[in-house]
């Protein structure tokens, strides 16, 4: 099935460029709405509240990205540190403006999973359901993100 237009412009703005750098679809190359629709599926058979998700990412950026420059122990297997870079990232959906660029890694030993967590993927997220395409660097997967915060919260209690 061809394309829209407005589906290629999307799709461009996907991949590597001087903005995005590697970009948002990683190494996978299934259609935007594809991956969409994959990842909502995922949250729905996990029973999954992506708000929350959102909420909780939110959260921790902001905790994270408050203590720049150390890096915050959740636990013993589990830190944060915050990354700042200089400018701003537009987002690829047209109308979301720009973001900064700085990262919140999430960093979880026992796993060896990184999370690098942005202001314009908590943006993708909440307003397009879009976690960014496998093998992306900021590829968030909304289940190991919530078996993450399952565990962070957990410690908090």
């Amino acid at each position: 099935m061809k394309k829209s237009p407005d589906y290629e412009k999307l799709k461009s703005r996907m991949e590597s460029s001087k903005f995005s750098g590697s970009g948002f679809l990683g190494n996978d190359k299934r259609p935007v709405d594809e991956i969409i629709a994959d990842d909502l599926h995922r949250i729905k058979i996990n029973n999954i509240d992506k708000e929350d998700l959102v909420e909780l990412l939110k959260i921790y950026y902001e905790k994270i990205k408050s203590e720049i420059g150390r890096r915050i122990d959740f636990n013993d297997h589990i830190h944060g540190e915050f990354f700042e870079s200089m400018g701003r990232i537009p987002s690829p959906f047209i109308g979301d403006g720009v973001f900064e660029k700085g990262e919140a890694v999430i960093t979880d030993k026992k796993s060896g999973e990184k999370f690098v967590i942005t202001a314009l993927a908590i943006n993708l997220i909440n307003k397009h359901n879009f976690f960014q395409g496998k093998g992306s660097r900021y590829r968030l997967d909304p289940v190991k993100l919530n078996e993450l915060f399952d565990e962070l919260e957990a410690d908090d209690e």
